[in-house]
């Protein structure tokens, strides 16, 4: 039944890997052939799908090329499949760590918290660094275009690395991520980037504290630190 549940919800992308999975150190992933994932191990999850927030129960891991979360399945325990982005609606791993699908990208929740009665959350989506790959890999030690790996392509710069030694795993350096973070509040979410932030700001005097607390405090958006001060700061008010 839950295999059928599976296949009713989760349209496979066609991806079969069999190789080592990639290391997590922290901010960076070094990478073993295939495109890394955010955990070294896929565990057991609890995952939400579909219109109804059907409970199915897999093994999986979130996938860093595009955020997407990745399941097991097949008689042989092994097949990795991609799970259609938008059909996953939140994944609970063993860790307690939690994601919810975010513009079609699945986010973690880095605080939640209540406030009025109403639940708000701070989200981190967090993917690799594409320049950063670009210019460490593919164009040093693949000689090819940039836009033939991307996509469908990828698989076939994996397959060579696997299969040639190209690079073994010491000699590639670890890759950076990047991230996105969004905020939960009144039942809406948006981006937290300058622009979406003043405008879910309740009146015009908060609005002139953080314009002031922008120049005061180096507010970078892509970092987890900062993110936090800022919805610490100006949302978590009763």
């Amino acid at each position: 039944m839950q295999q059928k549940t599976f296949t009713k919800y989760l349209f496979a992308v066609l991806f079969l890997l069999q190789l080592p999975m990639a290391a997590h150190a922290e901010d960076k992933y070094r990478p073993v052939a295939v495109w890394p994932f955010i955990y070294e191990d896929f565990t057991d999850a609890r995952i939400l799908v579909g219109p109804t927030n059907k409970v199915v129960k897999a093994k999986a891991n979130i996938h860093l090329r595009n955020t997407t979360l990745w399941f097991i399945s097949g008689r042989d325990n092994k097949t990795k499949l991609e799970a259609q982005p938008g059909t996953i609606n939140q994944v609970s791993f063993p860790n307690g760590d939690t994601y919810y699908n975010v513009a079609n990208k699945m986010c973690k929740v880095i605080s939640e918290d209540t406030i009025n009665g109403k639940v708000m959350r701070l989200y981190e989506a967090t993917s690799v660094d594409m320049e950063d790959f670009n210019k460490k890999y593919q164009m040093a030690h693949m000689g090819v275009a940039e836009s033939s790996v991307l996509g469908a392509g990828f698989a076939d710069f994996t397959t060579s690395v696997a299969n040639n030694n190209a690079l073994t795993r010491e000699d590639m350096e670890p890759l950076v991520t990047k991230h996105i973070y969004y905020i939960l509040k009144d039942g809406e979410t948006f981006e937290a980037r300058e622009s979406e932030i003043l405008k879910h700001l309740d009146d015009k005097e908060t609005k002139k504290t953080y314009r002031g607390y922008t120049r005061s405090a180096e507010v970078l958006y892509g970092s987890r630190k900062s993110m936090l001060n800022v919805y610490k700061t100006f949302f978590l008010k009763e």
